[in-house]
């Protein structure tokens, strides 16, 4: 009986490591793909002792689905809380060097003609039309290709709610410039998932890590203010944000690349989205100091 309680709290364990972080919680901050490869990311929230993240080189297929035949390594951060604003540093990949945590390779090799990192839920692998278990993607091939017909390329997952983010020309190395390293997490993510704010070469770079700091909201004040966004999806060319009162609302709304595609402030309910391709946004929402994002799709 002591066996079977024991297993049963180890699964458990692993599964709640795996499972503790949302679509878009890290973001990609910097890679080499000349030896030694490396990489690096930055978490957002606090990341609990023990979180698991699947990492792959692998390209994702336009019909869903990862292709077959490159590496794959899950990584374990450490034994003690990661505080948002960390950036977790690969420094040799072959040699399971890492700047937070531990993990051991299998075979992740990337490739100086172009390449791309996913990272993802080892415990809601994506494949097919699930994609909810994707974190972020990186892209060093130029832009996202149509398909995964090789190596060197891939397509965009369909899903907004990850940091995905294409640095075109090819380059062997890149990384986020810190143009930007204080503020609310949905300005980072704007401004890391901005190409035009990458330094990227053919040279092997050091991925200097930025000192990121993201102010902590009140829960207080987050409450006051309750937002919901309808009818989503829309096809009518707006939608109506209801919120738990007549104050102002600042609306920011980005694109699957982080681009920033609309910027207002709503005195009325409605918001006018005629402008906007039909697609999937992240909506920021600020109302009276409190914030909250929102998925809207535009059909």
């Amino acid at each position: 009986m002591k066996k079977i309680y024991f297993l049963l709290f180890t699964l458990t364990s692993v599964f709640t490591a795996s499972a503790q972080l949302q679509a878009g919680d890290i973001a990609f901050t910097g890679y080499n793909s000349d030896t030694p490869d490396s990489f690096s990311f930055v978490t957002f929230v606090d990341m609990p002792a023990g979180t698991q993240i699947e990492f792959t080189d692998n390209g994702w297929q336009a019909a869903g689905g990862f292709r077959a035949n490159e590496g794959t390594f899950v990584w374990t951060s450490p034994n003690s809380v990661l505080t948002a604003g960390t950036v977790v540093t690969f420094t040799d990949i072959a040699a399971d060097a890492v700047t937070h945590g531990t993990y051991t390779n299998s075979n992740v090799n990337l490739s100086a003609s172009g390449d791309q990192v996913f990272a993802y839920d080892p415990g809601n692998v994506p494949n097919g039309t699930n994609v909810s278990g994707f974190y972020a993607g990186i892209q060093m091939n130029g832009d996202w290709d149509s398909d995964s017909t090789s190596s060197n390329t891939s397509a965009l997952p369909s899903t907004a709610n990850a940091n995905f983010i294409a640095l075109d020309p090819e380059a062997d190395s890149g990384f986020y410039d810190c143009s930007t390293t204080t503020g609310d997490v949905d300005t980072l993510k704007a401004a890391i998932n901005n190409p035009a704010n990458w330094i990227t070469s053919q040279a092997y770079q050091n991925l200097t890590a930025c000192t990121f700091v993201i102010p902590t909201l009140s829960t207080t004040t987050f409450k006051q203010s309750e937002f919901s966004v309808f009818p989503n999806p829309t096809s009518n060319g707006f939608v109506n944000i209801k919120t738990a009162n007549n104050q102002p609302v600042a609306v920011v709304a980005y694109d699957v690349l982080g681009k920033q595609v609309l910027n207002t402030t709503l005195t009325t309910s409605r918001l006018n989205v005629s402008n906007l391709k039909a697609g999937v946004y992240i909506l920021k929402l600020t109302q009276n100091g409190a914030t909250t994002t929102k998925k809207l799709v535009i059909e």
